[in-house]
């Protein structure tokens, strides 16, 4: 069977994108077959490894010296806890280091902290150090999306166990962006002990998290141990070791033959093929990143809004998430995708155009200013996935008489471009949970440098005190409220499609259980563990 197995992952790589039935996304985890493995924790075994395939090197082992990339998350939710950590079936913040928070006013939040935590080095935590962090964070330069928002002189020790975090201006997404893994917190006196915080790049032990780092070598694994002096429930493996694998189909093709027993990010046309395959399980959890087809709204034709609004009606939605995502993912019917906790159906008090309607589509363009139809470039990060969505768009855009031409771009190119707003339209996955973030996107306000792309355009006069006022508002229920009338707008007047919320999958052995999302979306196996079978 594994040698069959293997060769169809070979011949699937080489075939083009095909629909691959229903596979609407689970709550969570689903295992390739029908027979779930059982939730109880069995007696902890002599020795115990965890093996993962991972894609590519962190940047570093400290998150708060360095542009923070995809790399990083997995590694290191293992290495660092943070005030709060994020409970994803809940859609909800739960205490980590911290024990409990009261928000003292819109900007101040009064945290208590645990008093049994120490850094793998042996310092006590405390919380000196939460303000250390956030500091060093700030100071860094290089994770302002993150610790931006802080004041940092407003911040205050209440006593070794007691602490006051501050904001600039008000932030009500400030605790779901604590529970963030580059918030994670680390002991002041571990740094001091071994040096400064640049040399926690390469083996730090200043985080107070349930695995240590025992070895990093750099284009080929990154080995952990068991924090036996952890806070927390006892984690249950020995050692952890992170393999670098770069290629999607061999880091599949490890998990196969037996050497790994989790393979993050794989490519969805091989997912399919574990299906109904006993030995494995399918990883499957609905997350808040959208990927969307922004349109520069400063350029012709964009800033006809009938002509967006034709290109809306002109993409077949679903059928393009079956054959682009083998149907990993989920359709949005707003610039928000459905998991957000701002997004609000539509309720047909205005006009809708994210839904497939080709002759609607057809009329709407011959009432634009481009009755002919038009040609423009659409750029989009190289990818197989970004690929296929691009020809897809391509093909069902020639159906209304718009010609399109994929530009496949290098990462760094690529963003160059948007950030100097030098595009016509680019496809782009938004992985931030913040609503406000995305809202970003269609704040005229933002330059495009500032979100790194975006739309340009500018909606109505009322759009801007609507934004205003959902970024300071901290009462859920009124904030979502105000989303409402917001995605009425935006909705309506088509800037940027969304083209699908695409899943967090991958590939383990069926005995493993407590694999969990974490609040940005990556993979969290630091509560993971075996169960008999």
């Amino acid at each position: 069977m594994k040698k069959i197995l293997a060769i169809v992952f070979v011949i699937a790589v080489l075939l083009s994108f095909a629909a691959c039935g229903d596979k609407t996304p689970a709550p969570t985890a689903t295992p390739a077959t029908t027979e779930k493995p059982s939730t109880s924790e069995p007696p902890q075994q002599t020795v115990q490894t965890l093996t993962v395939a991972h894609k590519g090197d962190p940047t570093s082992l400290c998150h708060l010296t360095v542009t923070f990339g995809s790399n990083n998350g997995p590694i290191d939710n293992m290495i660092y806890d943070r005030l709060v950590d994020y409970n994803w079936e809940k859609n909800d913040v739960e205490p980590m280091l911290a024990t409990s928070w009261e928000f003292i006013d819109d900007t101040h939040i009064k945290f208590n902290l645990r008093k049994d935590v120490v850094a793998h080095d042996g310092s006590p935590f405390s919380a000196s150090d939460v303000i250390y962090t956030l500091k060093t964070g700030q100071d860094s330069g290089k994770l302002a999306n993150y610790y931006g928002n802080f004041d940092i002189e407003g911040c205050e020790v209440v006593d070794d166990y007691t602490v006051i975090i501050a904001t600039k201006r008000v932030d009500p997404f400030a605790l779901y962006n604590l529970s963030n893994i580059p918030l994670g917190m680390v002991v002041e006196e571990a740094v001091k002990n071994s040096g400064t915080i640049e040399d926690q790049n390469q083996k730090p032990d200043a985080g107070t998290g349930p695995y240590k780092v025992v070895e990093w070598v750099a284009g080929s694994a990154v080995k952990l141990e068991r924090n036996e002096k952890y806070w927390g429930e006892r984690p249950f493996f020995d050692f952890v070791e992170f393999r670098i694998i770069t290629d999607a189909s061999a880091r599949v093709m490890n998990l196969e033959s037996g050497t790994v027993d989790v393979a993050l990010d794989p490519a969805t046309a091989q997912v399919v093929l574990f299906e109904g395959n006993k030995d494995f399980q399918i990883i499957n959890y609905p997350t808040t990143n959208i990927t969307t087809l922004y349109l520069n709204c400063t350029k012709e034709p964009f800033n006809d809004v009938k002509v967006r609004q034709a290109i809306a009606l002109a993409l077949d939605y679903e059928s393009n998430l079956e054959v682009a995502a083998s149907g990993y993912g989920t359709i949005s019917d707003s610039f928000l995708p459905k998991n957000s906790s701002a997004y609000v159906a539509p309720d047909g008090s205005y006009t809708n155009y994210y839904h497939y309607d080709v002759e609607a589509a057809k009329k709407l363009l011959s009432e634009s200013n481009y009755p002919n139809g038009f040609s423009f470039e659409l750029l989009y990060m190289e990818g197989a996935t970004f690929q296929a969505y691009a020809e897809l768009i391509q093909n069902q855009l020639d159906q209304i008489g718009i010609k399109v031409t994929p530009v496949p771009t290098a990462s760094t190119a690529f963003y160059e471009l948007l950030s100097a707003g030098n595009f016509q339209a680019e496809i782009v996955n938004s992985s931030n949970p913040d609503p406000s973030i995305q809202l970003k996107f269609f704040d005229h306000r933002v330059g495009f440098a500032d979100v790194r792309g975006g739309t340009g355009w500018k909606g109505p006069d009322e759009l801007d005190a609507l934004i205003d006022q959902a970024n300071n508002t901290v009462d859920s229920k009124a904030r979502k409220e105000i989303f409402a009338k917001i995605s009425a707008i935006i909705n309506e007047n088509c800037p940027a499609i969304p083209l699908y919320s695409p899943n967090k999958v991958c590939l383990a052995d069926n005995d493993l259980a407590g694999i969990k999302l974490t609040e940005f979306n990556d993979i969290d196996l630091s509560k993971a563990y075996r169960v008999s079978k």
